[in-house]
């Protein structure tokens, strides 16, 4: 007898079996067996007929066995969402499809390796599978923001882009130090204040003048050049020659020598400030690119899986064995994981672009950060407060600059006291029939009377600026007590929150998106309940890159508090 395969699914339906496994059976080769006249796609949660893959499974082990839970980062097969008893992937598990699947480890990664289901990266219009194509429209960009997932054999894989500059944290705090930009400006300040010290060393110049008589009202002659020989009817020309030379008697210039030379040590504390500041935004912005790569690549997945769930709930409601609401409620979750991918990947750009500029990276480059650990461990050993606080005012070039900018303003107030006091003039004259003998030497002196000016307002600036400096200083000092204190409680906050993570904890959460999925299937919970743990496994697994997250910052922002490399 010939059954069209849609009446089996309305009289298993009706009668309490699974769809999914009458889907499967009703695709085995049947004798005589016609295909359905309306030709409808077949529901996208059939049971992938491959080995299970996951470590540590023993051979020969029974079909529908669930695993255990897999820890966060560890490789683990994961069959189509919509079976009962399949959980879903963990951050850096692997997703299998029924076609034949290649793992491609992601970069920033971790031990994890993410693989896309089948359909997940299909071109526009197309499916893998059979499966139904999620998020197959333009703009999705992948190409732009590689995850690396795994594509099925045969399936349209998104390329990877040439351009992509893979970085560990060292290898990019090389590259910063050697080409960024702001960093090479900035050194450029200590080259002008050394060129001020060799200023500040250079002598005034002597002053030379010569006179010669232009006309001699004698003889009618215009520039008389001969020799005098009569001095009693002078026929020739006059000839002055006068030179002079300043001579400080107050001992400005060594003092601004030593101005110059603090100049100098104000500009070098500025740069390594500088530096300091640029090297933790790096930090931050590696760190913030790693995790908000996982997070894409686990929205992704569950962005995926969420739309197989939807596709096989479609054709129930097609078949009217479902609620419209509960493919409305999927549709509204859908989205919402749609606005989550979004959002991630705004702030993904703005990281790769502060990234780009740090590196002094083209704008066609994506940064890939390596060597990130998923959870790393909690430092065993963490310094006592009061030993980073004697780093921090030992090591903080802020504060450093702010102690030498102390120093300039009191020997700026020497300079301004030795300013007070003038010059001295000295020189000497020769004339030539230019004064009572024909041959005229004479030596000469002056100096400025110090009657009116006496630089007192450049000296009262002077002493003004002392007390600004000195207040400038007890506000550094202060802000550097405070940052130590605050990234030392951060710290300890990040610490207590990753202890607080256990293997039971991973476990457990491992588990609840695989329970959930599978007595939503059975119909054991409602669509409220599955919703709810669904998001409750987003949140966990997502809160556990955020927990991994905090703990490399804190260490980071300990680093940046003290300037010294305590982790």
């Amino acid at each position: 007898m010939r059954f069209q395969i849609s009446v089996f699914r309305i009289l298993a339906t009706a009668g309490g079996l699974s769809l999914t496994a009458v889907a499967s059976w009703a695709q085995l080769p049947q004798p005589n067996a016609a295909r359905p006249a309306t030709g409808a796609p077949l529901p996208a949660v059939t049971t992938p007929a491959t080995t299970p893959a996951t470590t540590g499974q023993q051979p020969g082990a029974a079909r529908g066995t669930t695993s255990p839970a897999q820890l966060p980062g560890q490789p683990t097969a994961t069959p189509t969402f919509g079976q009962p008893g399949t959980p879903l992937t963990s951050p850096g598990g692997a997703a299998s499809s029924p076609a034949a699947t290649s793992t491609t480890s992601a970069p920033g990664m971790g031990a994890g390796r993410l693989v896309a289901p089948a359909g997940a990266l299909t071109a526009p219009g197309a499916s893998a599978a059979g499966a139904p194509t999620i998020g197959a429209g333009g703009g999705n960009g992948l190409n732009r923001y590689p995850i690396e997932l795994g594509v099925p054999t045969g399936a349209a894989a998104t390329a990877i882009p040439t351009d992509t500059l893979r970085v560990t944290l060292d290898q990019a705090q090389a590259r910063f130090m050697q080409a960024n930009f702001q960093l090479l400006a900035q050194h450029f300040n200590i080259d002008v204040a050394n060129a001020a010290i060799r200023q500040a060393l250079l002598r005034d110049n002597p002053n030379l003048q010569m006179e010669v008589n232009a006309y001699n009202p004698n003889t009618n002659t215009f520039f008389p050049l001969n020799k005098q020989t009569d001095p009693t009817n002078p026929t020739g020309g006059t000839f002055l020659a006068q030179i002079q030379q300043l001579i400080d008697i107050s001992g400005r210039r060594s003092k601004l020598v030593q101005l110059s030379r603090t100049g100098v040590a104000v500009q070098q504390a500025a740069f390594e400030d500088l530096l300091r500041q640029a090297r933790f935004q790096l930090v931050q912005s590696f760190y913030n690119v790693a995790a908000e790569r996982r997070k894409l690549g686990f929205t992704e997945q569950e962005r995926v899986q969420l739309g197989r769930l939807l596709a096989a709930f479609r054709e129930r409601l097609r078949l009217g064995v479902v609620a419209s609401y509960e493919v409305t409620r999927l549709e509204l979750e859908q989205q919402s994981l749609e606005r989550d991918r979004s959002d991630l990947l705004n702030q993904l750009t703005q990281d790769q672009a502060t990234l780009r500029v740090l590196l002094a990276a083209p704008g066609s480059v994506f940064v890939s950060p390596e060597g990130v650990e998923f959870l790393p461990d909690a430092p065993a050993v963490v310094p006592e407060l009061a030993y980073l606080e004697t780093q921090a005012f030992a090591l903080r070039p802020d504060l450093r600059a702010a102690t030498q900018q102390t120093v300039y303003t009191q020997q700026n107030l020497a300079v301004q006291h030795s300013l007070a006091i003038p010059k001295l003039l000295v020189g000497a004259d020769y004339a030539s029939q230019g004064s009572t003998y024909s041959h005229y030497f004479g030596l000469q002196s002056a100096i400025d009377l110090p009657i009116a000016n006496r630089n007192q307002g450049n000296i009262q600036a002077a002493k003004i600026g002392i007390q600004q400096s000195g207040f400038a200083l007890n506000a550094v000092h202060l802000q550097v007590e405070q940052d130590v204190a605050s990234a030392y409680e951060q710290l300890q906050r990040a610490i207590t929150l990753r202890r607080s993570i256990t293997p039971d904890y991973l476990a457990r959460t491992a588990n609840v998106s695989r329970d959930a999925v599978a007595d939503y299937n059975r119909r054991l919970i409602d669509l409220v309940s599955f919703i709810d743990k669904f998001r409750a496994y987003k949140e966990a697994q997502l809160g556990l890159i955020d927990i991994s997250s905090r703990l490399l910052q804190s260490e980071q922002q300990v680093n940046f508090a003290t300037n010294a490399k305590v982790f």
